[in-house]
């Protein structure tokens, strides 16, 4: 007669519970994911990025970092963000850094936690997605950047495409969609109220491809 020991069935079963809870499954659908930069300049072949944040639901992600090249004037009126020595300055405020690589790959984590990523930002294609995908290549993280996310969705040329309006700057969408008026050209602050427009839209997934770019 074989004796069963309860005490390994019951840490067999506690075990494959776990494992269970930590796989993400994954329901076919895609995640977005918004997303915002603040750079030292609008050059996308040359500028860096100082602050990168996202939001998806109630998941965010803020850092900043010391830019590699000198700060424009017009980028640091716009943003705030000065650089003083080997500080980074909000309004002159210290803020607190990461290096560059280190925020890719915190970034590029971040992103795993979802199903089926895919980045959203406003102008994205001509400005924001170009820079994030060059500096990936820089830091060699390109690839590991392509396993996790599909692509990027542009909400200007989306909404272009959905309303007929005066101005499509974020900034009017949203005071014109959500009532409101926000901190525009702060990383997180775009992202999040992007979100809220997204949410506000529902675009359908045809048009949500059509305005997608891909790698």
């Amino acid at each position: 007669m074989c004796f069963i020991n309860p005490i390994s069935i019951l840490i067999r079963l506690f075990f494959s519970g776990r494992s269970r809870k930590v796989m993400m499954p994954d329901t076919g659908e895609e995640t977005p994911v918004f997303f915002d930069l603040e750079t030292t300049g609008l050059n996308t072949s040359g500028c860096d990025i100082v602050q990168l944040s996202a939001i998806s639901s109630d998941k965010a992600f803020n850092a900043y970092m010391l830019p590699r090249c000198c700060m424009t004037d017009g980028a640091a009126r716009v943003t705030g963000l000065t650089v003083d020595g080997e500080a980074l300055l909000l309004h002159r405020r210290p803020v607190r850094t990461t290096p560059q690589r280190q925020v890719l790959i915190n970034f590029i984590s971040f992103l795993k936690t979802f199903n089926r990523p895919f980045l959203v930002g406003h102008n994205s294609r001509r400005f924001d997605w170009p820079i994030l995908m060059r500096v990936m290549e820089e830091f060699g993280l390109l690839e590991d950047f392509r396993e996790v996310v599909s692509g990027c969705v542009d909400t200007l040329t989306m909404s272009r495409d959905m309303f007929h309006l005066e101005k499509y700057n974020q900034p009017f969408l949203v005071k014109y969609f959500l009532g409101e008026s926000y901190g525009a050209h702060d990383a997180t602050e775009d992202a999040r109220t992007l979100q809220e427009l997204y949410r506000v839209w529902k675009p359908c997934k045809a048009l949500v491809m059509k305005h997608k770019s891909f790698m």
